[in-house]
């Protein structure tokens, strides 16, 4: 015989109440949400890697061609009405120079470079001025522009003076007033990376130093030491 009211859950087959299905729902959301949140955050940050790597591998690129361009500097002589002064010209944006080391015509001869800079973006111009090959007019004259590298937040290069054990950091350099190239180029970028990150290189200038030979057409092409075309080629690296 059944007694009224004690029949239902006996067999403790009782469901989930609402209360409970509640918040296994709350609970099954929140964690969905930090496996999303976790996911994205990864998404996210392997592009931002793969960007590091790119920037840092052309910021690599640029750099070392630009040292290798300064370190093979040529103490070329540049006219100037009569006299003769060294060819380097050099601001906060940009310089200027002769290098043994051009990208163009196989890195064969002399090149007229100019590194220049708007604050965000390095630039590099380079125009072939000496070659086997332009010589000979087997090749016209190259010239090129490229863009090293973009999306700085700011730029800017400075030059080294030296005199005797004094040193001093200029921002603008006039090789008619210095009669010399500056003994180190400093270069700064900021924002190279992420955030504020910022990049500072000083190059040493290692000079190549190129005879001029004045023409005789009763003894030939001749200087001082009987020597035409290249003098000597030193290589003083001052710090």
């Amino acid at each position: 015989m059944c007694t009224p009211g004690h029949g239902k859950g006996t067999g403790g087959e009782g469901g989930f109440t609402l209360l409970e299905l509640l918040i296994s729902m709350s609970l099954l959301v929140v964690m969905m949400a930090m496996t999303y949140s976790v996911f994205q955050t990864a998404m996210t940050a392997v592009p931002r890697g793969e960007e590091a790597v790119d920037r840092s591998a052309r910021l690599r690129m640029a750099t070392a061609l630009m040292a290798r361009q300064v370190r093979s500097l040529v103490d070329y002589p540049a006219e100037t009405e009569d006299e003769f002064h060294t060819y380097f010209e050099g601001n906060q944006e940009g310089f200027s120079f002769i290098t043994a080391a051009p990208q163009l015509g196989g890195g064969e001869g002399l090149g007229w470079v100019t590194y220049s800079t708007d604050g965000h973006q390095l630039r590099m111009a380079e125009r072939l001025i000496f070659s086997t090959g332009a010589v000979s007019a087997e090749v016209p004259e190259e010239a090129a522009e490229a863009v090293l590298f973009a999306g700085l937040a700011g730029a800017r290069f400075q030059y080294l003076r030296l005199d005797g054990s004094e040193t001093e950091w200029l921002d603008v350099w006039d090789g008619l007033d210095e009669l010399s190239p500056p003994a180190a180029i400093r270069v700064t970028l900021d924002g190279v990376g992420i955030g504020d990150s910022y990049w500072v290189q000083e190059i040493p200038v290692m000079t190549v130093v190129y005879a001029l030979g004045a023409y005789d057409s009763d003894v030939g092409m001749q200087d001082d030491d009987d020597v035409f075309g290249v003098e000597t080629s030193e290589f003083d690296e001052e710090e």
